[in-house]
């Protein structure tokens, strides 16, 4: 399976794309802050993506520049069940940042989603201090919700994404 964009594409991660580079952006501190749980190796971060790929109830994937085929960050769906997702979205690459990739591959895959899987509604927690992100939520056609399928901390705010 292929989700393409103008300048991305994503695609299932796979044991291959675990490197160096993919554990770097789990350490960098810009990115830290808004992860919950952070792989400390390669083992781990294996492991991890081995479990994901697994599991039934999760479509991960890695987001592919185009014209380099650099991997520059993921878009994980997991609890997939009663026509509904929970979204989380990494841009790991720090030169990516701010250049428009959340706001062109979620709603590409968000259709995929609602197209190939039923998925009509996509939930996603973030902390309410990244106003970034919840910028670009908000752009794609998110909203804030109070009935999510999942437990938030004190500082965070859900949003849901529905095709209704």
């Amino acid at each position: 399976m292929k989700i393409s964009t103008h300048r991305f594409y994503l695609r299932e991660l796979t044991e291959n794309d675990v490197g160096s580079r993919y554990l770097s952006w789990l350490q960098d501190k810009e990115t830290a802050e808004f992860i919950t749980y952070k792989q400390k190796n390669l083992d781990e971060l294996t492991l991890y993506v081995k479990t994901n790929l697994l599991a039934k109830d999760v479509l991960f994937l890695g987001v592919f520049c185009k014209c380099t085929d650099e991997h520059i960050g993921n878009l994980k769906f997991d609890k997939i069940i009663n026509h509904s997702a929970v979204m989380g979205v990494l841009i790991g690459q720090a030169n990516w940042r701010g250049c428009g990739v959340a706001t062109e591959i979620l709603p590409a895959s968000i259709e995929y989603l609602y197209r190939e899987m039923n998925i009509d509604s996509v939930y996603l927690g973030v902390e309410r201090d990244n106003t970034p992100a919840i910028s670009v939520y908000d752009k794609v056609g998110f909203l804030p919700c109070t009935n999510q399928p999942f437990s938030l901390g004190d500082n965070g705010l859900a949003m849901v994404h529905r095709f209704l």
